[in-house]
């Protein structure tokens, strides 16, 4: 880590996600000094509206701004290319031209964007070989191998929630597949997991909302510690789906550790602590050893700190 000015450089951070958007201005220590979150924005002048109202409230000069956003995006243009879900309305846009800013932007996928975090102040410091897997709506992720953070020939790498995981008679997945890992582990599939039990009058200890919500995932965890049965089913089966995807990553990539961020984290231990003991079992004989699985340091807002420690790395203020 190198820093060439006397005084820290300041940088708005920005994630985009699908129920929520978030900012900071962060220094190049990683400090969170100033944070802004509304609802996820569902226009372009959302976007920009809530973008320069970060800006206008920052007490000194930005040296740029960095964007993480979900979906395929390519880092050099900043052209979203494919962004299915609830912000398609981004999909086709360069966010360099849409926020329209003089200053400089660099963006990247989400889960890219947090892992850069990790790597430089958090869980992956002075580490080589990375995976990180968020966990939330959907699953993301990104790897660092030998150093390097891998985006792929369509900037696809890392996006672990479609993996295949249940061949024989998976569910249609929101990319064409059928059996992606999301469909069985992710907050969606928890929450249509319990519904189903709700559906058929299982013994449950949670309901439906007065206008027919759906028990939320964090709902469903606390139900499972607290000895819903059905709670402690759906989380055992969608645990079983995750283990096997996480054995993969682990025999594909052979990192030094593998970093869970993600809404579902918050479940700590109550997530960690069977998942440890199912991949170790199933791993331990051909890697030799075990592989540290931590939680992303900075939850909450991982996105937002990788995402300004993009516009640090362009700048060679710091470095992996």
């Amino acid at each position: 880590m190198s820093e060439t000015r006397k005084e820290p450089a300041l940088a708005l951070g920005v994630d985009i996600g699908g129920t929520a958007i978030k900012a900071a201005i962060v220094n190049t220590g990683g400090d969170l000094l100033e944070r802004f979150q509304a609802v996820s924005p569902r226009s372009t002048d959302d976007l920009r509206e809530f973008v320069y109202s970060a800006l206008k409230q920052a007490k000194k000069p930005l040296i740029g701004i960095g964007i993480g956003c979900k979906g395929i995006i390519d880092c050099e243009s900043s052209r979203v290319n494919r962004l299915p879900g609830d912000l398609h309305f981004l999909e086709g846009s360069s966010l360099q031209e849409l926020i329209g800013s003089e200053l400089p932007l660099r963006s990247d996928n989400d889960a890219r964007a947090a892992l850069v975090a990790e790597v430089l102040w958090g869980s992956a410091r002075n580490r080589r070989n990375v995976v990180l897997l968020t966990l939330g709506t959907g699953v993301g992720g990104a790897v660092m191998v030998d150093g390097v953070i891998l985006h792929g020939a369509a900037g696809i790498a890392g996006h672990f929630g479609h993996m295949t995981i249940d061949p024989q008679g998976g569910a249609l997945c929101m990319c064409g597949n059928h059996g992606c890992l999301e469909t069985r582990f992710s907050s969606r599939a928890i929450e249509a997991d319990y519904f189903a039990h709700l559906h058929r009058a299982a013994s449950t200890t949670l309901v439906l909302g007065s206008k027919g919500e759906v028990p939320s995932s964090e709902a469903i965890f606390n139900a499972a510690a607290r000895g819903d049965e059905s709670a402690r089913c759906v989380l055992d089966r969608a645990l079983e789906y995750l283990a096997a995807a996480v054995v993969s990553l682990l025999h594909i990539f052979d990192p030094e550790v593998l970093i869970v961020g993600g809404n579902i984290a918050t479940a700590g231990e109550q997530l960690l602590a069977p998942l440890r003991a199912q991949v170790g079992d199933r791993s331990r004989r051909m890697l030799g050893r075990e592989v540290p699985i931590v939680l992303q340091t900075a939850v909450g807002y991982g996105g937002v700190l990788g995402a300004a420690g993009l516009v640090f790395l362009h700048e060679k203020l710091l470095r992996i």
